[in-house]
Order: C-alpha cells, then structure tokens, then sequence
C-alpha cells in the first residue's frame, strides 16, 4: 500500500530563482504540496558572491526536501528558472553544481527566470510573458520550440528596482530645480525620515552607513501609488517602464519567428510590481500592448512563477497537464512565502 510518503521518482521540484528571493517546491503529480523552501538572492550576476547565490538555490532545494522528508533521488523531474541564466556557460555551472550537490537527482532543467511563467497561459508554455518583479523578466517561446529571452540584452532600469531608482532621481532633479516638481519627493521623504531629497541621495549614497539599495526598491509600490493618483512624473516613470517591456517583447518575439502585433502568440503579464495592489503599470502595460499590437491576446497571471515553473516541473516529468491540473495553479503558501 502507497503511504503517501515521498519514494524514488515520485516527486516534482519547481525552483525559482530572483534578485530578491529564492523559493522552492516539492509537489507530486497532482500537484500536491509536499515541501517549501526558501533562500536569498539566487542570481550569480546579482548576489555578492557566486557561492552566496549558491547557496540560495540549493538551500531552498534542501530545506524543500527535508519538509517533505524526501531526499533527491525522490525527485522525478526538476525544472530550475534562475535569474542570471544568461548565456550557455551560465546554464552548464549550475547543472555541474547541481550533479555535485544532488547526485541522486534524475532529470532537470536549467533556465532563464523569464520563462517562469509561459505554462500559466494555457499549458503549453507557447506565447511571450512579461514579467515585473525586482527585476525585469521577459520571454517567448513557439509553437515549434524555438525560444527567446531578454537576459543580459536589457538595457533600461525596469522592476521595483528600477522604479525606486528613477523614484530618487526624480527627487532629486526636483529638489535641485532641474526637474519638475513631484509629490514622489515628499513621499520619499517621509517613508525614509529624511528632511529632503539632497538628504535622502545621501542616506543611499554615502561611502559609510549608506542604506542598501534594496531599501530604495521597497518604494516601488509608492511609485504605482502616486502614479494612479495623477502624479504626473510618477506617471511617466510607469509609462516609460510600460514602453521599454513591450519593446524587449517585441524583440523576444521576433527571435522566435513571430511578430507581437500579429496575435500568433500571447502575452501573459505577472511579477510582484505587475499584480500589486496599485495597478499602474499592470495598467500602463496593457494600453501600451494595445497600442502596438493590438491582436495579441494579453492576460494577467492568475498565480506567481513559481507556479509555473511547477507545471514545467511536471510536464518536463511526463505528467499531462490536463485543463483541470493548470487551473489548480494557484498559490496557498504560508504567510512571507512568497513576500519579497
């Protein structure tokens, strides 16, 4: 009789790696939570060191096992989006660490987080997805295979990092009498206890005692904020990250032999900056998609990547994503599971 505890090949590992947090999932073939784990910065471009971006990957792979009392050789298939899987030699260190860490494994894969969350859309994993979280995340994939993400070719400041950064800068020229005034610079001022912007460039800036820029990137969420209230520089700000993810899109797409405008493939929106609670550039980017390509079916996730990668996990593994598995793509996850 099956107990229900995990055994060799039973099991499904979903990891998905970003520049604020790791998280892991050991599901079986249902779909069924069996084990979470969570680590730090996983990307080896963005972590201070490779060994602490290492560390958050495999340490959210382990603390996943051992919640569900399961060891590797439990794991049937594994599907692993990473951020800072750029190029193919990036790809092929994790998959050497991978076989040293976790001998017992039987198959995975090793990809770019923008893939993340293509399977949400309707199982297939066929369409392009943009993805706003601290960082920016874009990918498209054809009916025939062929694939594109944006990577290392980003070339704009985008995500809840780059929203905060051209938050402060905005500031800033405000306070310097170089820029239009701005309600982000009293707000600015206020979530960081500073008297002005000049202080608040200081207090990110200085050689000793400076906050992390990570801090800054907590004032995303204000910018979505003052940009649906009218704010017109806040609202620029949106728009301009709006225009830059739909351009990498259109590039991603014609990398895999289809054009965006066409409607041949569609365009999923997901990441903590895209589905927060202030919906402005969830907003901004469903004007700007209607703008250049107004065939494309556009949709917002449902669920997080990490549910994606979940169903990668599977289907890579041999399980049939039925209609009815894809729609229990949801996330049920302890409180600051999936917080960044």
């Amino acid at each position: 009789m099956d107990d229900g505890a995990p055994h060799p090949g039973s099991c499904f590992l979903a990891v998905d790696g970003g520049n604020s947090k790791t998280v892991a999932l050991l599901v079986d073939r249902s779909g069924r939570v069996l084990g979470r784990g969570r680590g730090g910065r996983g990307d080896i471009y963005g972590a201070a060191s490779v060994e602490i971006a290492q560390e958050a990957v495999f340490g959210a792979v382990q603390a996943a096992l051992a919640e569900a009392g399961a060891e590797a050789a439990d794991v049937c298939s594994a599907a692993f989006r990473l951020a800072g899987v750029d190029f193919p030699e990036d790809a092929d260190f994790w998959d050497a660490h991978l076989r040293r860490r976790f001998p017992g494994m039987r198959r995975w894969s090793i990809k770019n987080d923008g893939f993340a969350s293509l399977r949400l859309i309707d199982g297939s994993g066929v369409g392009v997805s943009i993805t706003a979280g601290t960082g920016p995340a874009v990918a498209a994939r054809a009916a025939d295979g062929r694939e594109e993400f944006s990577g290392m070719y980003v070339f704009d400041d985008l995500g809840g990092q780059g929203l905060g950064n051209s938050a402060l800068a905005a500031a800033c020229r405000a306070w310097m009498g170089i820029g239009p005034s701005t309600r982000l610079s009293e707000a600015l001022c206020a979530q960081y206890d500073v008297p002005d912007a000049g202080r608040l460039r200081h207090l990110f800036t200085r050689r000793f005692g400076a906050l992390p820029p990570t801090e800054l990137w907590r004032s995303s969420r204000l910018v979505l904020a003052l940009a649906s209230d009218g704010d017109e520089v806040a609202a620029r700000i949106v728009a301009d990250q709006a225009a830059a993810f739909v351009r990498y899109a259109q590039w991603c797409a014609t990398r895999v032999g289809s054009r965006l405008d066409s409607g041949d493939l569609p365009v999923l929106l997901n990441g903590s900056v895209v589905t927060s609670e202030h919906p402005a550039l969830r907003v901004a980017l469903v004007d700007e998609l209607d703008r250049v390509a107004p065939a494309a079916t556009v949709s917002v996730a449902h669920a997080s990547p990490l549910q994606g990668v979940v169903l990668d996990a599977l289907a890579e593994g041999g399980v049939e994503l039925t209609s009815q598995l894809t729609g229990l793509a949801r996330d049920d996850h302890p409180d600051g599971f999936l917080t960044t």
